[in-house]
């Protein structure tokens, strides 16, 4: 603690980082300090550093760490580092929030979990789509039994040219997956918090990428990319280079006889798309419009209930990063319950890890499949 404030370090400065993760401490200058910037890019921690006006950056992580002896720490890094620097802040006595996914693997993702428990930390997933005030009122009439039992539900993140083209997240060995690691997860996390966090089953998987490779010279959207606030330094992107699914489509089945149906893309000659729909024996939810599908007496009924945005950063465009990071502010200074649990998490990494074994085997994946590699 540094004057009665949480002391905070960001390891990663790209554009998740800049954009979401910084802003969000700064907002909170009553609790938390920001002290340092670790990136293995001098260049880019020292420009994240001075435009935030942080004191200090690293281009050694460990260093970082034993020197600036930070309460609480960002990993945003690529996927396939998470698990190495969630690790080593959580060897040095660091609670830690880390982009998601948490790892690539189920197991992974429990031995993460296990060495925060066994250091007596907080080890928190950036799941921030459930932190949108219309998820929050579902979760609210689900919980409340308002959809009866839960039976089917469905989602769809499509972005029909959004490859994300400043980053690595194209590449195999830094981001390990595409869409479904980089969307889908987004839904996927949100459609076990809001099912009640049932048991995971088994999963049927399929991945293409057709277009990323072969087509050049198409005008996009860096908003549609997933920046929506820009990006700082984007590196040099190269078509040749993709090696991860465009397009990721499936079918999930939960424990208590629950069947998902899902397809997220970068880039898909279809209409964009974000949104999931839950169909329970009492009604029937889409979002994120936040409508209930349900009868009255004899007739047929749409209710729309309204939710006002109306919070201190509603109109930021990663609000979501803003309410989880003082989600995990208030529960490490006053005991605030967090809305991210580990069991959750590990649900999520099991999916992933399920659809991304299916579609290599072509086959059905069981979760005791994954949970006994």
């Amino acid at each position: 603690m540094k004057d009665n404030k949480l002391v905070t370090a960001v390891i990663g400065a790209g554009m998740i980082a800049n954009k979401a993760h910084i802003p969000a401490y700064k907002s909170l200058p009553e609790q938390v300090s920001i002290e340092a910037v670790f990136d293995k890019r001098e260049e880019a921690a020292a420009q994240t550093t001075q435009a935030h006006n942080i004191p200090f950056h690293y281009t050694d992580a460990e260093r970082m760490l034993r020197e600036i002896r930070p309460n609480l720490v960002s990993v945003c890094t690529p996927n396939m580092s998470h698990a190495a620097y969630v690790r080593m802040a959580l060897e040095n006595g660091c609670n830690v929030l880390c982009e998601k996914p948490l790892a690539m693997t189920w197991k992974e993702t429990r031995a993460l979990y296990d060495l925060a428990k066994e250091k007596g930390r907080l080890l928190m997933a950036c799941q921030t789509l459930r932190y949108g005030e219309e998820y929050l009122a579902a979760k609210e009439m689900a919980d409340a039994g308002m959809l009866g039992d839960i039976y089917f539900a469905e989602f769809a993140a499509i972005r029909r040219r959004g490859i994300p083209k400043w980053g690595v997240f194209h590449r195999k060995e830094d981001n390990g997956g595409g869409a479904l690691c980089d969307l889908g997860v987004h839904l996927i996390d949100a459609l076990v918090w809001l099912m009640g966090s049932p048991a995971f089953k088994s999963v049927s998987g399929y991945t293409a990428a057709h277009i990323a490779q072969h087509e050049k010279n198409v005008i996009s959207s860096i908003v549609e990319s997933g920046a929506p606030a820009g990006v700082t330094r984007a590196l040099k992107y190269q078509p040749e280079e993709f090696e991860v699914e465009e397009f990721a489509a499936g079918t999930l089945q939960f424990e208590n006889g629950i069947n998902v149906n899902f397809k997220t893309s970068w880039a898909l000659n279809l209409p964009p798309q974000f949104g999931l729909s839950i169909a329970g024996t009492k009604a029937g939810l889409t979002l994120p419009d936040l409508k209930l599908y349900t009868v009255m007496g004899r007739y047929q009924t749409d209710i729309v209930p309204k939710v006002f945005k109306e919070g201190p950063h509603a109109k930021e465009p990663f609000s979501g990063h803003f309410a989880l990071i003082k989600n995990a502010v208030d529960h490490l200074m006053y005991g605030a319950p967090v809305l991210v649990t580990p069991e959750q998490t590990l649900t999520v990494a099991a999916v992933i890890d399920a659809f991304y074994l299916s579609a290599k085997l072509q086959r059905e994946v069981r979760a005791e499949e994954v949970y006994t590699a």
